[in-house]
């Protein structure tokens, strides 16, 4: 195997970074148990963008990886909260709780549940417009734990970060999904550790990487 196809070495850098959404489609609906089946990943690429100081932005893809190993999902199976909009800094935002999330396959699922009718009217609406069709998205809040850097080969490429560990910490019900390049940046935003590792190559690599850049440009 090649050194351009096999890292040398890794480079591991502590990082912080705050709270990532991602969108995911509705599953089954039991209106008796009051009850929703999710998808709230299925680890497909989503572009977005990291920024260099206060007005320029750099994109680069994401990539959850979706197994056992990488999810954390303690928080969620700890009856994670089913919100309205991401909306944490109020109980009234609380529409739902997660009874059980798993893995199944490249998914991450999990099984909602809604108050008993009357007991919240914002939950009452909320399942409402679930079980109408109205409201049919979710997307899911998570802190990133670990994730490898994989700078882009050639012109046109973005840099790759694969997340290797990741914990879901609640599933929103939305209804246009924020777009994924716009990351919310504030003050008060909840911030998680995490660690970064950086794929390096030799200098042969990063002399081989730069000639085949100078054969792209016109």
């Amino acid at each position: 195997m090649s050194n351009l196809q096999k890292p040398q070495s890794d480079a591991v850098d502590p990082h912080i970074l705050p709270m990532q959404t991602r969108a995911a489609p509705l599953g089954s609906i039991d209106a008796d148990k009051r009850t929703v089946e999710v998808t709230f990943t299925s680890g497909a690429a989503v572009r977005r963008r990291r920024w260099i100081g206060w007005d320029t932005s750099i994109p680069f893809d994401e990539i959850l990886t979706v197994s056992r190993q990488a999810i954390d999902l303690d928080r969620l199976n700890a009856c994670g909260p089913a919100l309205d909009s991401h909306s944490a800094y109020t109980t009234a935002s609380q529409v739902g709780v997660v009874e059980r999330a798993w893995i199944a396959g490249s998914e991450g699922r999990a099984l909602i549940r809604f108050p008993s009718k009357g007991l919240d009217e914002r939950a009452d609406r909320m399942f409402g417009l679930v079980s109408e069709g109205i409201i049919r998205n979710v997307s899911v809040g998570y802190a990133i734990n670990e994730v490898r850097v994989v700078a882009p080969e050639k012109a046109g490429e973005v840099e790759k970060r694969i997340v290797t560990k990741w914990t879901p910490y609640e599933i929103s019900f939305v209804t246009v999904p924020a777009d994924p390049a716009a990351q919310t940046r504030r003050a008060d935003l909840d911030q998680y550790p995490c660690e970064i590792i950086r794929e390096t190559r030799t200098h042969a690599d990063a002399a081989l990487a730069r000639m085949r850049m100078r054969a792209l440009q016109p």
